[in-house]
């Protein structure tokens, strides 16, 4: 469990850190930089007037700057491996074509070398493009997954109280059943069997309660043994009818650790004008009744 946000961390002591990759890329970076920007001097003449002191060319030595900060901020970044390697790529060359055009300010560069700056910005933008793309795809598909932890249950997958409680709100009806359920003995299953085979026992219980449930029901593990199931659309004779069903078949039912357990069930049905509050503490009263009232058996509220 994470007990702390995830932030990204930029300090420059975090450099030896790095993978050695990264840190490689980051060394090699200047390193390039300098070397053609070298080859740029000592290969062509100076301009008669320079212009380094120029609007433009502060404009041109910013853009470099903030480039080289990218880059530093994606070599600390934990991406994608397909994210990271666009970015990286694409921030390299989009910087060697941005360190030719500050030194197109003070020395004199023959067309080619024009033509080849602006074929390296284009390519260095595009990949860098892709990977950000990339890389906001990668923080959907994590919010997507944090989104569906939060609403369901870690064990069994179903739907837990949160989910549920939103789905009774949003959907609740008059004339909509719920059921509760509540596996009987289950304190003493763990403790003659352990807590490893009460998951199992926990886990089997949830797949028969998803083979039973209709496409439109929605299915709750709400905490320890108690699970609910929303009815949305079926009457209350037939969801009377659904839990004896589930409760004949988890009688019958041996799980695979060779383990024997029933159920208690409260079937209530939403009344006009009631709560979800009110609805699930007079469900939770039946079923306190079904407990008390020799386990293994369906009470209606």
């Amino acid at each position: 469990m994470i007990t702390t946000p995830l932030r990204l961390s930029i300090h420059p002591a975090r450099f030896p850190s790095l993978s050695r990759g990264r840190r490689a890329a980051l060394t090699s970076l200047p390193c390039l930089l300098l070397l053609t920007t070298g080859l740029d001097v000592f290969s062509f003449e100076p301009l008669a007037q320079h212009h380094l002191y120029t609007i433009g060319a502060l404009a041109e030595a910013i853009n470099v700057l903030t480039l080289m900060f990218m880059f530093w901020v994606v070599q600390c970044a934990q991406i994608s491996r397909k994210a990271y390697l666009y970015l990286s790529a694409g921030l390299y060359v989009w910087l060697i074509s941005g360190g030719i055009d500050v030194i197109d300010e003070a020395y004199f560069q023959p067309w080619w070398l024009s033509t080849v700056e602006d074929s390296l910005r284009s390519l260095g933008m595009l990949a860098t493009a892709w990977g950000v793309l990339l890389m906001v795809q990668q923080m959907y598909d994590t919010q997507a997954r944090l989104a569906s932890l939060a609403m369901s249950d870690e064990l069994t997958g179903l739907s837990n109280r949160r989910s549920f409680r939103s789905v009774l709100e949003a959907n609740g009806g008059e004339g909509t059943p719920l059921l509760l359920l509540d596996l009987d003995h289950f304190k003493q299953i763990n403790d003659r069997y352990g807590h490893g085979i009460g998951d199992n026992v926990l886990r089997e219980f949830s797949e028969l309660l998803r083979q039973h449930c209709p496409p439109e029901g929605v299915v709750a593990r709400l905490g320890g043994e108690e699970f609910a199931i929303w009815l949305p659309g079926m009457g209350h004779d037939a969801a009377h009818a659904l839990a004896e069903r589930i409760r004949l078949t988890t009688e019958r039912l041996v799980s695979a650790d060779g383990v024997n357990f029933t159920v208690s069930i409260a079937v209530g049905t939403c009344h006009g004008g009631e709560g979800v509050e009110a609805l699930m503490k007079r469900t939770d009263l039946a079923l306190y009744r079904a407990k008390h009232g020799g386990r293994n058996r369906v009470e209606l509220a």
